[in-house]
């Protein structure tokens, strides 16, 4: 049994404050192609609210759908069929709520209303907060998608598997869950829960005791015979520390060290004594060796000082050659550079005259250019004046318009005038005059003839005599009823001043037909104003009669006056090119001749400056010979050097016989060992005080523990501890004989619930292998996709790609679609922007998926990729 939705109306709901309408829904696919922000989540909204909201109701969510900024009602009105039988359904929100469902089986409103929709397509009633429970909307809540919900992969709810589960119920066998078995399991966890809590298993009531009680036992026990080994221990440390502390007295009494530390102190003033000799010694070798590297640094000094003299004079004499010969080649590159700017001026002021005629020539062109676009643009203004004037009868006719309300509301009236005449005619009673002449009904003459007796009549008869006929009093409460309807529906034509119902809906028709009218000349409007971006003109007609209102176009000015015979702005525009390629020419040959010239002089610089420098250098290292001659010890270098060397030798050796006097004691070490004897008796003094205080605490324990029975009360505590381990075994083995029993009933009742997700698994498995070739899916036991088996291996939904788990939400839809369609539940599609995620292959596939779909249930496709389905056969509804 498929549900068929053929149109769907809209009133202050969000953004569609004006009545809105959309119909030609038809049976198979029905794709919805809008740009964003064009209502179509919108459009799913409305439809979820006229069908599974509370008229009555007042949340947060339905307040979310009065349009922003008004307090409105909001309006949904929806025609469908269920099973081939047509429905009409319309309810109001919050101002003047109401509901009324008409069918095959009559019209309902208020609460018979809701209860009949729920009867009808099998959801839940339930209190709605900020957003739709889908739990409690049964098929539907599943197979209509809106945004972002489609990327869940999800389980159904709980009715929704009861009908799953009934459905398969013969392919699967018996279902564990009869009433014996549902009270065995009652029985069995009630007893279960004196032992364990719930699905956690956490141990309670009787086990928990049980534990504690031998928790509590052994932990007494610990603590019982922890203080005896307490008091047995200190007894043996009371022992073990008066035998530290005598072996203690006899070492400090007898001590061993006095010997060795007499001998160590000697050895120590013998180590300083040769330790004060080294360093007599080192003083006199840095002495010595101080003199002789002064020496020798005065002797290299002088010879290097001589060989770089040398090196300067020979460079003086190479550089001044070299400077004579580039002063000449200097002075002819000079010369040649300054005939190369003056050709350069010449050809500057020619290229300034050839670009000062081209740019005259140019803003005369650009000035005929742009009366033309002005001339362009009064043309079209004077289209969007002929567009504009077909307004008018559109805008009267619009005008003219009956509210949809305003017809319900005249047909309702009709209807129940018809239905109290109706009434009347079956009830009242028939009066026939035959033959009389002469005879009045309430004042005027009676023809022959029958007429029904509605309310008090008076016969005039012929001799002055009167007839007064009174019907019942329900008769004439009926002819009250009459005049009422006649009343309120004269009150309505006369209120839109229309004759009748039929003029009142050509006159809504005809503002429909001038809204669409108005759009297309709208349309028509705004591309006969586009912007043009040379005048600096946004689109817009009214921007377009500004631009027009400023800028007037004379009688001829759309003819622009020609260029000057004398010259086309082409032949101007080829003497500019000559003109700036002589300039280009003289540019780059009076660069050259400059960078010449500053190549001469660049090249004579350094030879300048090696001049220079060398000239430098030889009176720096006069200097510098004059001063190292005037040393005091210059005048017999050689002799003196000898000496100093011989001295720094004699050094030397002196100083190496000390070094081997002071090897032989380390008085670093005749320390350590003195330190170590004083902290080994200081170590033994503060270890006897230790003692002393530890055995003083130890015979204090000993005396107040010796007499509190310890050994008793350690006894006891093993009786008890025993009694509860006991105990605890006991009810251990009662608590796993349930949770035993509890698992062997669950185990029976998923192996069954196994044998249920089996076919919903080969259905699902039709589809999902169109996408994933090879891939098994498995479902768990509330009827979820858990897991796509692929070569062996087993893959969460949650580790796949977004776009994987997209499809693999819509093809589990689609099986549990199919399933309830063949049970003949109500069932239609909606898909709010599917497969977003899907590459182009998948969703060629995905959509080849839907097409077949929509060849057994309806199916609504709201997106706004055009591109992506355009390619498909089906029926195209605009918003």
């Amino acid at each position: 049994m498929s549900l068929l939705i053929r149109r769907i109306a809209l009133e202050n709901f969000r953004k569609f404050r004006a009545p809105h309408e959309i119909a030609g829904l038809t049976q198979g696919l029905n794709i919805v192609i809008e740009p964003n922000e064009t209502g179509k989540s919108t459009l799913l909204e409305a439809v979820r609210a006229a069908l599974f909201l509370k008229h009555s109701s007042t949340t947060k969510l339905i307040r979310s759908f009065q349009p922003l900024g008004d307090n409105v009602g909001p309006q949904v009105a929806l025609d469908f069929d269920v099973a081939g039988a047509p429905w009409s359904l319309t309810k109001r929100f919050i101002k003047s709520a109401s509901v009324e469902l008409s069918g095959p089986t009559g019209r309902q409103q208020g609460e018979a209303a809701e209860q009949a929709l729920q009867a009808l397509l099998g959801f839940e009633a339930g209190q709605q907060g900020a957003g739709f429970d889908k739990t409690l909307h049964g098929a539907l809540g599943m197979l209509w998608v809106a945004q972002t919900d489609g990327l869940l992969v999800e389980a159904p709810s709980s009715n929704l598997r009861d009908l799953i589960g009934a459905t398969l119920e013969g392919e699967a066998g018996a279902l564990v869950g009869g009433a014996a078995f549902e009270r065995i399991r009652a029985r069995i966890d009630t007893q279960y829960s004196a032992y364990f809590t719930g699905r956690a298993g956490t141990p309670t009531q009787r086990l928990a005791a049980a534990q504690k009680r031998a928790i509590a036992a052994a932990e007494t026990v610990a603590e019982a015979e922890r203080r005896e080994e307490l008091l047995e221990a200190a007894f043996a440390d009371l022992d073990a520390a008066r035998r530290q502390l005598a072996t203690l007295r006899r070492e400090l009494e007898n001590d061993p060290d006095a010997t060795e530390r007499t001998d160590v102190l000697a050895r120590l003033e013998t180590a300083r004594g040769a330790a004060q000799q080294l360093a007599t010694r080192k003083a006199e070798n840095a002495a010595a060796t101080s003199r002789l590297d002064g020496l020798e640094d005065l002797s290299t000094r002088h010879g290097a000082a001589l060989e770089r003299q040398a090196s300067a004079q020979a460079r003086q004499a190479t550089t001044r050659e070299q400077l004579a010969e580039l002063t000449e080649g200097l002075k002819t590159a000079r010369t040649h550079a300054e005939t190369t700017r003056s050709a350069l001026a010449t050809t500057l002021a020619s290229r300034d005259a050839a670009r000062t005629a081209v740019t005259e020539a140019r803003a005369l062109e650009s000035a005929m250019r742009r009366r033309a676009q002005i001339a362009a643009a009064h043309e079209r203004l004077a289209q969007v004046t002929e567009l504009e004037a077909k307004r008018a009868p559109l805008d009267a006719a619009l005008k003219q318009a009956v509210p949809a309300q305003v017809l319900e509301d005249l047909a309702a009236a009709e209807r129940e005038v018809v239905r109290h005449l109706t009434l009347l005619e079956a009830d009242g009673t028939r009066v026939e005059l035959v033959g009389a002449q002469g005879v009045t009904r309430d004042g005027a003459p009676l023809e022959p003839g029958e007429w029904t007796l509605t309310r008090e009549t008076r016969i005039g008869l012929p001799g002055g005599g009167e007839l007064v006929l009174r019907p019942s009093q329900a008769l004439a409460g009926a002819q009250a009823a009459l005049d009422g309807a006649q009343a309120r529906h004269s009150a309505l034509l006369a209120q839109w001043q229309v004759a009748t119902l039929a003029e009142a809906q050509a006159r809504a028709e005809a503002a429909r037909e001038a809204t669409r009218a108005l759009e297309t000349l709208a349309a028509r409007i705004l591309a006969a104003a586009p912007a043009d971006r040379d005048l600096n003109l946004a689109a817009g007609a009214q921007t377009l009669r500004a631009f027009i209102a400023e800028h007037p176009l004379e009688v001829g000015e759309a003819q622009a006056p020609a260029l000057p015979p004398a010259r086309s702005l082409k032949e101007l525009e080829a003497d500019q090119d000559r003109a700036d390629a002589a300039f280009t020419r003289a540019e780059a040959q009076a660069r050259q001749a400059e960078d010449d010239a500053r190549e001469a002089e660049k090249a004579r610089v350094p030879l300048a400056i090696d001049e220079a420098s060398a000239a430098s250098d030889l009176a720096r290292i006069g200097d510098e010979l004059t001063l190292l001659a005037a040393h005091p010890d210059f005048a017999d270098l050689a002799a003196t050097l000898t000496a100093a060397r011989e001295t720094a030798a004699a050094a030397s050796v002196a100083l190496q016989q000390a070094e081997i006097n002071a090897q032989a004691f380390d008085q670093t070490a005749l320390t350590r060992r003195l330190e170590t004897f004083a902290a080994r008796r200081r170590t033994a003094e503060e270890r006897q005080n230790e003692l002393k205080a530890q055995i003083a605490g130890l015979e204090a324990k000993v005396e107040s523990d010796g007499g509190k029975g310890l050994a008793e009360h350690a006894a006891a505590a093993r009786e008890e501890n025993e009694a509860a381990r006991a105990a605890l075994v006991r009810i251990e083995e009662e608590a796993e004989i349930l949770k035993l029993l509890r698992a062997t009933m669950a185990e029976a009742q998923a192996e069954t619930a196994r044998s249920i997700t089996g076919p919903v698994a080969n259905r699902a498995a039709r589809h999902v292998g169109r996408i994933l070739p090879g891939a098994e899916p498995a479902f768990g036991d509330d009827l979820s996709l858990s897991s796509i088996r692929r070569a062996g291996v087993d893959e969460a939904c949650e580790q796949l790609s977004k776009g994987t788990q997209e499809q693999l939400a819509m093809l589990t839809r689609l099986a549990f679609a199919d399933m309830l369609l063949e049970e003949g539940h109500p069932v239609s599609l909606i898909l709010d922007d599917p497969l977003v995620y899907s590459d182009d292959v998948r969703l060629d596939a995905m959509t080849d998926l839907i097409v077949e779909a929509s060849e057994r249930m309806q199916v609504i496709l709201l997106t706004c990729r055009e591109r992506a389905f355009r390619h498909i056969e089906a029926t195209r509804i605009k918003i």
